[in-house]
C-alpha cells in the first residue's frame, strides 16, 4: 500500500480552499477598442479564475477627477492601464478577493484608470486636451466579455469600495439579463437619517459634477441621479436587489453625520437597512481604532488588518463569511 504524507493528506482535505491562497490574478486588456483610461490606453482588468459558476467582480475606490483640478493632481497611475512586470499580481493584494476566491468564486478586480466613478463614456477638454472619460465603456466591455459565463451563473456578487459603490449602482442595468446580483457596498450608504442633515447642495440638481463626470447619465437614472441613483434602499428596490451588505461608519468622511449628537440615530437607521437588505456593518470607527483607507473606517474591503480587525468580537471578514453562506448578519456597535 502506498502511503500518503500527512501534509499532503492536509492539503487534499482543504481542496481548492487550501490551493486558492497561493492563486494569482491574471492581468487582462478589454476588448472594446473605445474602453480606454484616461491617457487614452486601452485599459485592462486583473482576473483569478476558479472551477465555479460563482463570480465576484470588484471594483475599488479612488475617488474621481472633478473638478478638473483634482484630476490634474491624480497620479499617473490612476489615468492609465494597470503595468505589471510579470503580468500578474497576487490574490491576496485584495482580502475580499482573497476570501472569495477559497470560496470558490472566480475573481474580476477591475482597475480604477477612468476617473469617473466608473460611470463615463465620454470626452472632457482639459487644458485644451479632449480626455476621455469612458468608465461606463470599460465595464460594459468586461460584462460583455463574459456574458457567458455570466449567464450560467449561480451567484454574482459586485463588492465596491467608494468610487467603486457608485460604479456598481451607475452600471446595474448591465447585469438586467443575468442573474440578480448580490451587493457589497463599502464606505458609501445614504440612509434616512443621513439624508435628512445633508446640506441642500447635496440634491442640487445644477451641480456640474454629474455632466462633468458621467456626460449623459445611464438611461436607469432618468436624468436625475439623486432620485434615481442614489445608494439607498429605493434604489435596489427599484432594480430588484433584495440581497446586500452595506458598510458605513461614524468617523468615515463620508458620512453625512459629522458628530456624536447624531450617532444614535444614524446607529438605529443604519440598522434598519441593514436588516432590510440582509447583512451590514457600522461602527464608532474612530472609537474603536478602525482606520481603514480612509481615517476613519473608510473603505475596509481590500487591505487584510482593517478586513479582519476584531471589533466588538466580530470582524468584517468574519461578517462576510457567514453573508457568502446565505446568513444575514448585522454588526452595529457604538
Amino acid at each position: 500500500m502506498r502511503l500518503i504524507p500527512v501534509a499532503l493528506l492536509g492539503l487534499l482535505a482543504l481542496g481548492n480552499h487550501a490551493l486558492a491562497q497561493d492563486a494569482y490574478f491574471e492581468l487582462q486588456n478589454v476588448q472594446d477598442a473605445k474602453a480606454v483610461c484616461n491617457d487614452g490606453s486601452i485599459a485592462n482588468y486583473w482576473i483569478a479564475r476558479n472551477s465555479s459558476k460563482k463570480w465576484l467582480i470588484q471594483l475599488p475606490g479612488g475617488g474621481s477627477g472633478w473638478p478638473a483640478s483634482s484630476f490634474e493632481r491624480r497620479a499617473d497611475e490612476m489615468k492609465s492601464p494597470a503595468r505589471s512586470a510579470s503580468g500578474t499580481r497576487s490574490i491576496r493584494d485584495s482580502a475580499i478577493a482573497h476570501q472569495f476566491h477559497r470560496h470558490g468564486y472566480n475573481v474580476v478586480w477591475l482597475h480604477y484608470c477612468s476617473s469617473d466613478l466608473y460611470g463615463g463614456s465620454h470626452r472632457n477638454e482639459i487644458n485644451g486636451e479632449q480626455v476621455p472619460f469612458m468608465g461606463r465603456a470599460i465595464m460594459s466591455s468586461i460584462v460583455e466579455e463574459h456574458s457567458l459565463s455570466l449567464s450560467e451563473a449561480e451567484d454574482i456578487v459586485l463588492a465596491g469600495t467608494s468610487a467603486g459603490v457608485y460604479g456598481i449602482i451607475l452600471n446595474l442595468d448591465l447585469f438586467a439579463s443575468y442573474r440578480t446580483p448580490r451587493l457589497i457596498l463599502d464606505g458609501i450608504w445614504r440612509d434616512d437619517y443621513q439624508k435628512s442633515v445633508a446640506k441642500p447642495e447635496w440634491f442640487n440638481q445644477t451641480d456640474d459634477w454629474v455632466p462633468y463626470l458621467l456626460g449623459d447619465m445611464p438611461s436607469h437614472c432618468n436624468g436625475d441621479f439623486y432620485e434615481y441613483c442614489w445608494v439607498d434602499r429605493r434604489t435596489l428596490e427599484r432594480h430588484g436587489i433584495n440581497k446586500a451588505f452595506i458598510i458605513m461608519n461614524l468617523g468615515d468622511p463620508y458620512n453625512f453625520v459629522k458628530n456624536e449628537s447624531g450617532a444614535s440615530e444614524f446607529a438605529e437607521s443604519m440598522q434598519r437597512d441593514a436588516s432590510h437588505v440582509g447583512g451590514g456593518f457600522s461602527v464608532d470607527a474612530k472609537k474603536y481604532r478602525l482606520r481603514g483607507a480612509m481615517e476613519w473606517g473608510h473603505g475596509l474591503i481590500t487591505d487584510q488588518s482593517d478586513y479582519s480587525q476584531s471589533v466588538d468580537g466580530e470582524s468584517l471578514q468574519s461578517l462576510i463569511d457567514r453573508w457568502i453562506d446565505g446568513e444575514t448578519p448585522v454588526h452595529i456597535r457604538y
